[in-house]
């Protein structure tokens, strides 16, 4: 196998960059030609993924975390070159939801590893064991093992996502994330912000257009997902499909921090569609207008500002995942 590697050098320490040579090493014991690419500012791995696809490469793995993986995305959408994933950032929610195996933010042992890979740096030598080094050897084995399919792609304004489009507080929330932060606290950081920001931040009168069908809410969030898995640790749209040709479409009512735990319990316990203040649809193309601007995010990055248009993109981009991948994550073919 041909493949291109694109490593965002900021998602990790040198432990990590060590690990993920392990990795490399053991693809090419399988007969795999990895040619390593580093990336040295934002967007870049777009466009080193459509370099790779015009050289030939039959994979590019994306070596990263969620934002490193969607710029890889972008450059290979409509293409045959499949994406692979060695998931080592500080937020790996796409990686989780299909299955690959990544370091899960909300268990205690996730910091634990980023403890040791610290201690590791620090006496330049590595330690029997490595958390990281098993997650990665195990993306690995997926990449040699696994199977390929075909899965949709969201679109906004011409950049392409795999999870979702945020509008309103969420996209607020990754705004007023630091890298420190992300860093530091894994997918805690995002918890502890949007606590903070639920106190400010007021709903707005919105009005959709979905598939043509207009509609007036009031509401500070809506969640455009391609996939279930939110934030890596919830599954806030639990009837999404990768390969439906549909997105998701989750608007969330009311203000104030008890409104959003009462928000955030309900999703973890998958009672939040039952929710009078919540609101559920599905559609091909969404039109998002607002009475104020609202901020808007693509897989956790901060892009753009409504008005917007989110659409899908159906059966665009080649992925491999692990034969065991979750079968409700398929509509099953005709």
């Amino acid at each position: 196998m041909q493949a291109e590697l694109i490593y965002n050098p900021s998602c990790g320490t040198a432990v990590i960059r060590r690990e993920l040579d392990a990795a490399v090493a053991f693809l090419e014991s399988r007969g795999w030609s990895i040619t390593k690419r580093e990336t040295a500012g934002p967007l870049e791995a777009r466009e080193l993924a459509r370099r790779a696809v015009e050289r030939g490469a039959g994979v590019v793995i994306a070596a990263g975390g969620d934002g490193t993986v969607n710029e890889v995305a972008n450059g290979l959408v409509h293409t045959e070159t499949a994406l692979g994933i060695l998931p080592v950032g500080t937020t790996n929610s796409f990686a989780l939801q299909m299955g690959i195996p990544a370091l899960k933010p909300v268990l205690p042992g996730t910091q634990t590893a980023r403890r040791l890979a610290g201690l590791e740096e620090r006496i330049a030598r590595p330690l029997p064991l490595s958390y990281h080094r098993k997650v990665l050897l195990d993306a690995a084995r997926v990449l040699t093992e696994g199977q390929t399919v075909i899965i949709d792609v969201g679109e906004v304004r011409g950049r392409h996502f795999l999870i979702s489009a945020g509008i309103g507080l969420e996209a607020a929330i990754v705004e007023r994330l630091s890298q420190k932060d992300k860093k530091a606290l894994g997918s805690w950081s995002y918890l502890l912000t949007a606590i903070e920001s639920a106190y400010r931040y007021a709903s707005t009168e919105v009005q959709l257009t979905l598939d043509g069908e207009l509609l007036h809410v009031n509401t500070p969030l809506i969640v455009i997902s391609n996939i279930q898995l939110y934030g890596g640790m919830m599954a806030i749209n639990t009837r999404a499909r990768v390969n439906d040709g549909k997105l998701d479409v989750t608007i969330l009512k009311g203000g104030g921090v008890l409104t959003f735990l009462q928000h955030g319990v309900k999703i973890l316990a998958r009672r939040h569609l039952h929710n009078p203040k919540a609101e559920y649809y599905q559609c091909r193309e969404a039109v998002v207008e607002a009475l104020r601007p609202l901020p808007v995010h693509v897989d956790g990055e901060p892009f753009a500002q409504t008005p917007v248009t989110v659409r899908t993109v159906p059966s665009s981009l080649q992925l491999i995942v692990p034969h065991s991948v979750p079968a409700d994550l398929f509509q099953p073919s005709d």
